[in-house]
């Protein structure tokens, strides 16, 4: 059928009734009439869409990172609304700790005045040790000694990870280093002496070449496939003791022969093949301080890791851990996967505001992953190549640089209620040592610590969890001699009120005096031993309170809500320069961090809670210290850098677990055990014993050496020689003969050079 065309409706009327009629009699075949045009109106315009509006210009435009490429640029003013992290490449960068900025205006001020810009004291040695310049001061004489000043909180800068990272490209030796007996080793090594290394290695040295005898005579090529029924009694304890030893020696041999390559031993000696003697010792301790392992220079789990990647993949590893910490910086967060789950070892929840349970992020680690996928640092290469694509850093310069952050969860509500506790762990108050000055077994399972928690919706969310000490035994002067003297950490709530960078220590009279001084350098004739030790006192990165401490102070807490500052007890807690003291020894009653984690704490608060620039401490300080026969004169004219709380921060000291008999600490000091005369040896020429928390007379001991009893009475016992403070725990350096090789003769990481 063709179509129909257009009808009138007259027409089509027709043609029904015609349809209808004719019933089913077929319809004529006829054309039907034209149809009259039907005029259509015209199609209309498409409408015009108005022109997009320019982008507001940006305030502040920054490149956009990601998949190892500069992507886009962003606003730097708005990066926190699109959920992004202004990070600074810049060789400038420092932690706020140690920046600058405008001060408080008074309260009279006219509107027009302009806030004084305050200037941190530390910050250009900071920068300079950051660089790896060390300032022709004491900051410098230190820092050229250690060298490798991450482990200590300060963080190199990327100019000069980017030197580091070629110089170990261009080892030609590193790919020849056999690291497979580091792979297989699972033990500890530690060291004792040089004596006791040069006796295991010869020792060694003999039963492999027994074993080698054995088997050359036997035909076979592995110590395993010999027949050790054809193997006499003493051959079969040689093989024993061959096997036993064999692992450590070539663990040792392959840690030697990376230093060697790496340049560790330059200007240390020739070490002593397949042992831990003290120049493999030393060099080991600057390996774990370029890679920040917290170890004393032993062969043990955290230096193994290291020494098992390889070196590029070791200088990329530090790259990553800079960024990550400026990152840190940069983003306000602080949860890095420390706080414990739940007692069925389910991850930590905090409730939301729709009512449920949800995991408390490793924003650390997530913020880690998000900056190697960003500057894409997946391999050696990949990341000496962005490195070298930052061209010329300057340096005094800021580069920023934008990465997309990871989701803050909803307790980041601008409102964070900070809390600190802490856990004292394990506490023995008893007298640490018996009637012959022996050290008496004080075990401790449960470690110090201190948990950083916010609260949300009125439940505590906990944040991070971080190590640290309290007081114990600890050397003091009392009345002109040191004794020992039990430094407690008070429990309860404190506050703290302020936060001080690069702070200075005041000591105290009871300090005792050797603890202020170090000896001399290059010392000419007719010069003192000593000098004033001013890294203890600070500012430095390796002073008593490290390189940030914040102040305990006790308070009182009015109906309305409002704070006042009490007394101040001493206590603080702040950063240390001794890492391994960290959970593993006594501080004076400080609570320590390691620095760079104290500095990320202190920083977190200062992040979250409001606070005002004090600025620089004037201080005019003066001690004179007398050490054998010497005067010495302390002189400090600066303390910190303060920034203060305008809330003070609520702090609370658990009692812990109370251990032993004492369940209060000795209020007396105790005089130091004398070896010599066999007594603890009070200032008077009496003697004494603890007992409990009495401290007991006793009879002084008879002197050995065939006298008459009768004469016993008119001997006089000698006075108590000056007292030194404790030994470290770390072991002495050795002395040596001298061999005739010429040797540089600075100062060691663990205490005298050899000679």
């Amino acid at each position: 059928m063709r179509p129909l065309r257009p009808t009138s409706a007259r027409a089509l009327l027709a043609l029904t009734l015609l349809w209808v009629g004719a019933g089913c009699d077929p319809v004529a075949d006829e054309p039907a009439p034209p149809a009259e045009p039907v005029e259509r109106p015209p199609e209309p315009e498409p409408a015009r869409k108005p022109p997009m509006p320019e982008p507001p210009p940006m305030l502040d435009p920054v490149p956009l990172w990601d998949g190892g490429k500069s992507a886009r640029e962003v606003d730097a003013a708005a990066a926190m609304a699109h959920g992004q992290v202004i990070v600074d490449l810049g060789e400038a960068w420092t932690p706020y700790l140690f920046t600058e900025g405008p001060g408080a205006l008074p309260a009279d001020a006219p509107e027009d005045a302009e806030p004084e810009i305050l200037t941190n004291g530390y910050r250009t040695t900071y920068l300079n040790l950051a660089r790896g310049s060390f300032p022709d001061d004491h900051h410098g004489e230190r820092a050229k000694n250690d060298k490798y000043l991450e482990l200590y909180g300060i963080m190199p800068t990327l100019d000069l990870l980017r030197i580091r990272f070629r110089e170990a490209k261009e080892l030609g030796c590193a790919e020849k280093v056999d690291i497979t007996a580091l792979k297989e080793f699972e033990g500890l090594i530690t060291y004792r002496s040089n004596d006791a290394a040069r006796k295991k290695a010869r020792d060694f040295l003999f039963l492999r070449n027994q074993v080698n005898k054995y088997l050359e005579k036997q035909g076979v090529q592995d110590p395993a496939e010999l027949d050790r029924e054809q193997l006499e009694d003493r051959e079969k304890d040689r093989l024993k003791r061959y096997l036993r030893q064999a692992p450590d020696w070539y663990a040792v041999a392959a840690t030697q022969d990376r230093l060697k390559c790496e340049g560790y031993f330059k200007d240390r000696g020739r070490p002593v093949r397949g042992a831990l003697d003290w120049t493999t010792h030393d060099a080991l301790a600057e390996f774990e301080r370029r890679h920040r392992v917290y170890s004393w220079g032993y062969l043990g789990r955290d230096t193994l890791k290291v020494l098992r990647m390889d070196t590029l993949e070791a200088e990329r590893s530090a790259v990553i851990r800079v960024l990550t910490e400026r990152a840190i910086h940069a983003s306000g967060v602080i949860e890095d996967g420390s706080i414990l789950p739940k007692r069925d070892g389910s991850p930590r929840t905090y409730t939301g505001a729709d009512g449920k349970e949800h995991e408390i992020p490793n924003l650390v680690a997530d913020l880690e992953q998000r900056v190697i996928e960003a500057f894409g640092l997946q391999t050696p290469e990949s990341t000496l190549a962005w490195l070298e694509g930052l061209g010329e850093l300057p340096v005094e310069g800021h580069r920023y640089v934008a990465i997309q952050g990871p989701e803050l969860p909803e307790y980041y509500d601008g409102n964070m209620e900070l809390t600190l506790d802490y856990d004292r762990g394990d506490v023995w108050y008893d007298f640490p040592y018996d009637t012959e000055g022996k050290q008496r077994a004080q075990p401790v399972e449960r470690r110090p610590r201190v948990s950083l928690s916010t609260r949300y919706l009125g439940k505590r969310v906990p944040l991070a969890r971080f190590g640290t000490t309290i007081g114990g035994w600890r050397s003091e002067k009392i009345n002109e001699t040191v004794m020992w003297k039990y430094k407690d950490s008070p429990i309860g709530s404190r506050v703290w009120s302020r936060i001080v960078a690069s702070p200075v220590w005041l000591p105290p009279d009871s300090t005792p005096p050797r603890d202020l001084l170090k000896r001399r350098r290059n010392r000419k004739k007719g010069e003192p031993r000593y000098q004033i030790n001013y890294h203890e006192t600070g500012p430095s990165y390796a002073s008593a309170y490290g390189l940030v401490a914040a102040y305990h102070r006790k308070y009182m807490e009015r109906g309305s809500g409002r704070i006042e500052i009490g007394g101040d007890e001493g206590i603080r807690t702040h950063g240390s320069v001794d890492y391994m003291s960290i959970m593993r020894r006594h501080s004076h009653g400080c609570h320590r961090l390691h620095n760079h984690i104290a500095v990320r704490l202190m920083s977190f608060v200062l992040a979250h809670r409001p606070h005002y620039r004090v600025g620089q401490q004037p201080l005019a300080f003066k001690k004179t210290i007398e050490y054998e026969e010497e005067t010495y004169n302390l002189d400090l004219k600066h303390g910190g850098y303060v920034f203060e709380l305008e809330k003070p921060l609520k702090v609370r000291v658990h009692e812990g677990r109370i251990r032993g008999k004492l369940k209060e600490p000795i209020p007396f000091g105790v005089p130091k055990y004398d070896s010599e005369i066999g007594a603890y040896v009070t200032p008077d020429g009496g003697a004494v014993e603890v007992r409990g928390n009495q401290l007991v007379d006793v009879p002084m001991p008879v002197p050995d050496g065939g006298v008459p009893e009768a004469l016993t009475d008119s001997i006089t016992p000698p006075p108590a020689p000056p007292m030194l403070p404790p030994a470290r725990v770390l072991p002495p350096a050795p002395t040596r003969k001298n061999t005739g090789n010429p040797r540089i003769r600075g100062r060691s990481f663990f205490g005298k050079p050899e000679s």
